[in-house]
This record gives C-alpha cells, structure tokens and sequence, in this order.
C-alpha cells in the first residue's frame, strides 16, 4: 500500500527511522516535502496543506519527545 499525506503516523515513523537526528524545531515545509517525498512507499503527487504538513511534524515530535512532545517548542515551524 503507498503512503500518502494522510498516513500522518506511518510517514512519522519512517522519517525518524531515515533522519533520527532532525531538529524539528528548525525544520522547514519544503525540507520536509522534499524528505517525505523520497520516502520509500510514498505515492502522492498533491500538494500537503500546512495543516498535513504541521500533523507529520507534530507526530514526528511525538516519537522524538514521546514523554513531552507538547513541551517542545514549535514557533519555527511553518
């Protein structure tokens, strides 16, 4: 089954286990498209919205964080 946009914990998922060491609170939309985007399994040529992109990023947190993710900063996301 491709992944799309919408599979917002699968995409998560995949993106710790290829960039472990991303810091999200700099990451940016386009860096992210770009490594969602050579993800193996990844079939979705639309656009994400900023609210797809925000849930991928704030599920990624979410693995990196799992005992606090809502205490990491996000005002450099976007």
């Amino acid at each position: 089954m491709a992944l799309t946009w919408s599979d917002v914990d699968e995409l998560a998922n995949a993106l710790e286990k290829l960039y472990p060491q991303t810091d999200l609170s700099v990451l940016e939309y386009d860096e992210l498209r770009d490594m969602v985007a050579k993800l193996d399994g990844f079939d979705d040529s639309s656009v994400p919205d900023d609210d797809d992109m925000e849930a991928v990023i704030h599920a990624w947190i979410g693995i990196q964080f799992p005992e606090d993710a809502e205490k990491v900063p996000s005002e450099n996301i976007d």
